[in-house]
């Protein structure tokens, strides 16, 4: 999507309370973000420069939903929004904007660099809303005038970042796509992790079918020390600009919240009267976007003699490629939460999906041994690893949390501790009964499992979201969006698309037991075989 095309807009702007050196530093560049999205950056100080979107903070939206194992009831449909006021929208989409912003910041936050929540102040929040309904008035995105601070134990306004969005379809309009916006922007960033700032005030306002939100950041000069603290052990580990991965906006934390009027989907569908409108589809992270209305492949699976492979797409729809044989699906099904991934049985017979809200979908010889769906989740599941005998699993969690089911034992998860990056990926390790989980910064956690190398403190061109394992136990790659192959232990490295120009991400690879090649998928369906044999795209 080229810049002509986009519709939204992003602005910051910021001041400092005079200090002593060390105060606090703000952001001082922004950095256009690249690849699908809505929205053009920009940046303005007290230039008149147009400019455009807020920031903002709070804790992450457990996602609930119920999705049935296709052996129990048929799943429940999704809501289509709800009655809301413009009014009431406006303060529901400011208070998952908070939420969003949060989830950014607790993503990042570990006990050498801590990164507090941030809290909202009524005084912020009453500026923020009043240069909201004054941009959306307007139609003109412009930063706010920030107020003097007069010292003491008031919340001084230090930042602000304004903007809009609407027009266009996901990520660009619901409030997971303003707050990927901001994230993808090294200012925006800046202001939404900034460790000094412990207070926010998000105002956003409904207007021609498009939100108009406001974000300012601050904090009481009487806690400066502590402040410059932060900051400092910040920078020190972090750098400045925080780098964007991993961004949690466009992770499936809750519905996402619209304003009456703006897309919620492909093919222009609408929130008719705003509010919290969930996705009958995929949600990858930001950016990227599902095309034409046809639901995103989220993973690949092979069949035991390299024969074939299974694609699998979030509406839990099954493509089949060489001798892979169909043994059902969740197609047309009115699915709680999108498919995230696709496992095969060791002897090719069968299948299992699982959803974000954990919900199991056992086909052919795979069994059923359990699954998280109808119960409330602290992070969305991402991945399923089976037993080595089939009968057991576990799912995994973006959170690292460990769900074990059947005869797959627990060894450890990364539940409830601080992580550098989210979990997207579970491996098993059939030797020794263990588990590797894989971080989007590439981190690896090994769980009665050897630990044979990560990329976790590295620079990455793009976020890692997979993982597969050696059939020895003795290595495992790792695939980043790009295609990128990192090899590790036994691993033997065949190739990659690190470097090429994709139409879609990669969102997945599989590995190849009889060759010790592997295959990667793309989620417009595209396969990327190495060492290992084409049997079509899907």
């Amino acid at each position: 999507m080229g810049e002509s095309d986009r519709k939204g807009q992003l602005g910051v702007n910021e001041q400092r309370v005079k200090a002593a050196p060390g105060q606090v530093r703000g952001p001082a560049r922004v950095i256009d973000s690249e690849g699908r999205r809505i929205g053009s950056i920009g940046a303005g100080w007290s230039t008149g420069r147009r400019v455009a979107a807020v920031l903002a903070t709070g804790a992450l939206v457990a996602l609930m939903g119920c999705s049935t194992p296709i052996h129990g009831a048929a799943p429940k449909g999704r809501s289509t929004g709800l009655p809301f006021t413009a009014q009431s929208v406006g303060a529901l989409y400011g208070q998952d904007l908070v939420a969003r912003v949060n989830a950014e910041r607790a993503a990042r936050s570990s006990p050498s660099a801590p990164i507090p929540d941030l809290q909202v102040d009524p005084g912020l929040e009453a500026e923020a809303e009043a240069w909201s309904s004054q941009i959306a008035s307007s139609g003109t995105v412009a930063d706010p005038t920030l107020p003097p601070c007069t010292g003491g134990n008031q919340v001084c306004a230090l930042a602000a970042n304004s903007g809009n969005s609407g027009y266009g379809f996901w990520p660009g309009d619901g409030s997971d796509g303003m707050d990927g916006d901001y994230m993808l922007s090294a200012a925006h960033r800046q202001n939404e992790l900034g460790a000094a700032y412990t207070s926010i005030g998000v105002g956003v306002t409904c207007s021609a079918d498009q939100a108009w939100t406001v974000e300012i950041f601050g904090y009481s000069p009487s806690i400066l020390p502590s402040a410059n603290a932060r900051a400092s052990a910040q920078n020190a580990v972090d750098g400045d600009p925080v780098a964007q991965n991993p961004i949690m906006a466009g992770t499936p934390s809750g519905d996402p919240v619209y304003c009456p009027g703006q897309t919620d989907g492909p093919n222009g569908q609408i929130s008719v009267a705003g509010g919290q409108v969930p996705y009958p589809y995929s949600v990858p992270g930001v950016p990227g976007e599902p095309g034409n209305g046809v639901a995103s492949v989220v993973g690949i699976a092979s069949t035991p003699d390299s024969g074939g492979y299974w694609l699998a797409r979030s509406d839990g729809s099954i493509a089949t490629h060489g001798d892979a044989v169909s043994y059902g699906s969740m197609a047309g099904a009115n699915l709680d939460a999108p498919t995230q991934h696709i496992v095969s049985t060791a002897d090719g017979k069968g299948y299992w999906l699982v959803a974000s809200d954990g919900g199991t979908f056992a086909f052919g010889d795979a069994g059923f041994f359990g699954s998280m769906g109808g119960r409330q989740l602290n992070a969305p599941v991402v991945d399923l690893a089976p037993t080595a005998d089939g009968k057991g699993y576990w799912l995994v969690a973006s959170d690292g949390g460990i769900f074990a089911f059947g005869d797959a034992r627990f060894h450890g998860s990364m539940g409830g501790q601080p992580l550098r990056a989210p979990v997207v990926a579970i491996a098993p390790d059939d030797a020794t009964g263990g588990y590797w989980l894989v971080g989007t910064d590439g981190g690896i956690f090994a769980f009665d499992a050897p630990f044979v190398g990560s990329t976790g403190g590295l620079v990455l061109n793009q976020p890692v979201n997979g993982m597969a394992a050696t059939a020895d136990g003795h290595g495992y790659w790792l695939v980043a969006s790009d295609g990128a192959i990192f090899a590790f232990g036994d691993a033997p490295f065949h190739g990659s698309t690190g470097g090429m120009t994709l139409n879609a991400p990669v969102v997945g690879m599989t590995a190849d037991a009889a060759t010790g090649g592997y295959w990667l998928v793309g989620s417009d369906g595209g396969v990327f075989s190495f060492n290992a044999p084409f049997f079509g795209s899907g």
